[in-house]
C-alpha cells in the first residue's frame, strides 16, 4: 500500500484473522512483523521544485514525476515523515539500449549502467546547492 494508516490497519488485520483462527481451533498464533518500512511520501512542493531544477539543467524530456512517489516501501520513505523529502530515481539504461540493462534493481542478474553516475552526481549536487541558496 502506498498509504501508512492503510498498511498499519492491513497488519492489524492479518494479527487479528490469525489470532481468532487459531482460537478457533483452540489453538494460539503471535504474528511478528520482522521488518518494515513506511509508504514512500514525497513532498509535493520539493518534489516539484526538484524536478524543475533537473529540467533547467538536464533534458526536460527525459524527467517523468510519478503522483504517488515511487515504492510502496523502501528504507529512505522513514525520513519522508519527519522532513520534506524528494525520492528520486535515475534511470540507468533500457534492454533496448544494451541486453544486460533493464532487470529490476533487487535481482541477481542485474547489471548497473555506471556510465549514469556522473550524470546522477552532477543533479543531485546541482539541486542540493540551488535548493539551499533559494530556501537557506
Amino acid at each position: 500500500t502506498l498509504d501508512r494508516d492503510r498498511a498499519t490497519q492491513i497488519y492489524e488485520r492479518i494479527e487479528e484473522i490469525s489470532t481468532q483462527t487459531a482460537a478457533l481451533f483452540r489453538g494460539q498464533a503471535t504474528v511478528t512483523e520482522i521488518a518494515s518500512a513506511p509508504p514512500l511520501h514525497n513532498d509535493e512542493e520539493m518534489t516539484k521544485t526538484i524536478s524543475e531544477y533537473i529540467k533547467e539543467s538536464y533534458d526536460p524530456n527525459m524527467v517523468y514525476v510519478f503522483s504517488q512517489g515511487g515504492m510502496g516501501s523502501e528504507d529512505f520513505a522513514s525520513y519522508t515523515y519527519e522532513i520534506p523529502c524528494s525520492y528520486i530515481l535515475l534511470g540507468a539504461g533500457i534492454p533496448q539500449e544494451n541486453e544486460l540493462y533493464g532487470k529490476p534493481m533487487h535481482n541477481d542478474h542485474v547489471v548497473f549502467n555506471e556510465d549514469i553516475l556522473p550524470i546522477g552526481s552532477a543533479l543531485l549536487v546541482t539541486s542540493a546547492l540551488r535548493w539551499l541558496k533559494e530556501n537557506a
